[in-house]
């Protein structure tokens, strides 16, 4: 087997297997990784290792990452993501004992200017979540989105709860092995404890086979893609004109506890993320809120019209 191609494989299953990373983020960084490999077979193909790339090489990889065919359709986040796939693959390789140093300071990341994460409004939320069950998947729906809305779970940690992983008594829930290999804990609020309450007060309608917090209707642990499909059919059903996603209740979580004064590291905690940077976005959105409250509520917030604008 090509030794080149090899070692992306065995990285992208440390991915999975050490890493727990998702599917998709595994998929992702094994086409740019593969998009690399690609690059050095037709600029180098007399080169079979990556002990074998050098400065020289890496240039190549960049440019292909950078300029390659898709160039026109790449955003820079794409680039950047995919630069960062190859930084990540080369320093596992350097950790493995494959690589005595990583050539990656040749190549740089492009700045990128984050775009601020879409959230629901509260009037948004509550709607949502005042739908009225009228069949035993609704009411198992309205548990699951209120759960994304009071813990913040991203969708992978909340197909991937068991059922002893939530406690009611402890008023909490359990996420295992999420992103990082971590666990943590993280609160659950008392809405969405009542209606997990009238959720698993039918659950054995499902006829459970497995150990899942939430079943599909053949009692099996629900699918991600299923479990967005019956967001938006929620969505439908409380006349929202907003599109409703998991992770767009992860930052609605996320915003509602900045404005309300929670502070960052505790945010962080509860999201489970690794960097305080990845939360300091919603200090963001917390000031474009003081904004629209400032230019709505102060007397003088407003030109008015033919004002002199010097």
């Amino acid at each position: 087997m090509d030794e080149l191609k090899s070692a992306v494989d065995a990285f992208c299953a440390y991915l999975s297997g050490e890493r727990f990373c998702s599917t998709m983020t595994v998929i992702s960084y094994k086409r740019a990784l593969e998009k690399a490999v690609a690059a050095l077979h037709s600029e180098f193909p007399d080169i079979t290792s990556w002990k074998d790339v050098g400065e020289r090489q890496m240039r190549v990889i960049a440019r292909e990452l950078n300029f390659g065919a898709e160039a026109k359709e790449l955003s820079s986040a794409t680039v950047a993501h995919d630069l960062y796939a190859l930084n990540s693959f080369l320093s596992y390789m350097v950790m493995k004992g494959r690589l005595p140093v990583s050539p990656k300071d040749a190549v740089k990341a492009p700045r990128v200017k984050r775009p601020l994460p879409r959230v629901l409004t509260m009037s948004e939320v509550e709607e949502l979540l005042s739908v009225k069950p009228r069949t035993d998947l609704e009411v198992r729906d309205l548990a699951i989105a209120e759960l994304f809305f009071s813990s913040g779970l991203r969708l992978s940690e909340l197909i991937g709860l068991d059922l002893d992983d939530y406690s009611a008594i402890d008023r909490e829930v359990r996420v295992r092995r999420g992103k990082g290999g971590k666990d943590r804990v993280v609160p659950v609020g008392s809405r969405a404890i009542a209606r997990l309450g009238s959720y698993l007060a039918i659950r054995d309608k499902f006829k459970p086979s497995d150990k899942a917090l939430f079943l599909s209707r053949m009692g099996k642990r629900l699918t991600g893609r299923a479990v967005e499909q019956n967001l938006k059919k929620l969505a439908g059903r409380a006349g929202l004109n907003a599109n409703v996603f998991p992770h767009k209740l992860r930052h609605s979580f996320a915003t509602q506890l900045v404005e309300h004064g929670a502070d960052l590291r505790s945010v962080q905690e509860m999201l489970g993320h690794a960097s305080l940077a990845a939360t300091e976005i919603y200090t963001n959105l917390d000031f474009e809120h003081l904004k629209k409250v400032y230019e709505r509520s102060h007397p003088r917030a407003k030109r008015k019209d033919g004002e002199d604008q010097d």
